[in-house]
């Protein structure tokens, strides 16, 4: 199990790397850190952010992320119930 908490600080420390992405910045680059995002919310219990990605930003969570985890994979593997439960929800 602690393989995949690692894995949540190099997800954390990639995202903490790149400058937010802006509209006029490449498409794919700002929609991929967008959507790792996602997880990184989800592993965080980062509701607002969460919130926001996918109810006003239209990301889903229903698409693994490089490694092949779920957004509700890395909330149930760091214990974040009220993500979990609001992923859950949204499908």
């Amino acid at each position: 199990m602690s393989s995949e908490i690692e894995v949540v600080e190099e997800v954390q420390s990639r995202r903490d790397q790149q400058s937010t992405p802006s509209s006029s910045a490449g498409g794919e680059v700002s929609e991929d850190s967008l959507r790792n995002d996602v997880y990184t919310a989800a592993a965080y219990g980062d509701l607002e952010k969460l919130h926001r990605l996918v109810e006003l930003e239209g990301f889903l969570v229903t698409e693994p992320d490089g490694l092949g985890y779920y957004a509700l994979q890395w909330a149930a593997l760091n214990n974040r119930t009220a993500a979990a439960q609001y992923i859950i929800e949204v499908l």
